[in-house]
């Protein structure tokens, strides 16, 4: 599965370096000056707009399931420390100590609100923005260029990876195993028994890639050429003065409002 897929929004036309950052930086660090619930909530209403203006995939809006559901499961900590507040369950575990109070309540619904926040950004930056557009946006910033090749072999792999994955488990399913039906535990086994001929694909592949790398002369101090080199446009202009307007504003409200 290709996490970036092409439409016409505005935001597909902007540079990759624009939406770096403006998505990636940006945007991103107003939910860690934000301790209300009303604010997150209304931040996190602007980003699911956002989102939904991309139109993305149903399988893209799938991925949003396994996000929430960690961020609920990493919010549940809070509730084994001291947040303050007042207290309405407590019980001592042993060396844990578990309470429910309006602190960790506070705390744990804060956390969950932020990385659905960030997970709604993060894949709206992933998903109009091809990985050659994302690379020349980190060579924008003056990355080094390890830096932007580990990128690029990442977002390459992400979707061969996936697609090693489904080819294991289709040879698996001709052989007699079946991943649909049966318990729970039968069901993790046979998940178990893609480990070992996943693993040995994903070392194999690995393997392809560093010979090549090696042939092609990576690592040595000679400079890359890019045969793909856009240029920001007006509609980055423009995006990037908005974005600096916004976040200028909202720093202000802040500072007046605590907001």
């Amino acid at each position: 599965m290709q996490l970036y897929y092409p439409s016409n929004s505005i935001i597909h036309f902007m540079h990759g370096f624009t939406k770096i950052l403006i998505f990636g930086l940006m945007f991103t660090l107003i939910p860690l000056f934000m301790d209300r619930p009303s604010s997150l909530l209304l931040l996190l209403l602007v980003c699911t707009v956002l989102f939904s203006y991309i139109r993305p995939p149903k399988s893209h809006w799938l991925l949003l399931i396994p996000v929430g559901l960690l961020a609920v499961m990493m919010s549940l900590t809070y509730f084994f420390a001291d947040m303050g507040g007042e207290v309405y369950v407590h019980a001592d575990l042993g060396y844990w100590t578990f309470q429910i109070s309006s602190g960790n309540i506070l705390y744990a619904i804060t956390f969950t609100l932020r990385m659905i926040i960030w997970s709604l950004l993060f894949f709206t930056l992933l998903f109009t923005t091809s990985s050659e557009d994302l690379v020349i946006g980190l060579k924008t910033f003056g990355l080094p260029e390890f830096v932007t090749l580990a990128v690029s072999l990442a977002l390459r792999y992400w979707s061969l990876m996936i697609f090693d994955v489904k080819t294991v488990m289709d040879a698996q399913y001709c052989r007699g195993v079946d991943f649909r039906s049966g318990s729970l535990l039968t069901r993790s086994k046979h998940f178990a028994s893609l480990l070992i001929p996943v693993l040995f694909v994903f070392l194999k592949r690995f393997r392809t890639t560093s010979f090549a790398l090696t042939l092609k002369g990576v690592g040595r101090r000679n400079k890359r050429t890019y045969y793909y080199h856009p240029r920001l446009s007006a509609i980055d202009t423009w995006a990037i003065w908005i974005a600096v307007l916004l976040v200028a504003a909202w720093l202000t409200l802040h500072w007046f409002y605590d907001l």
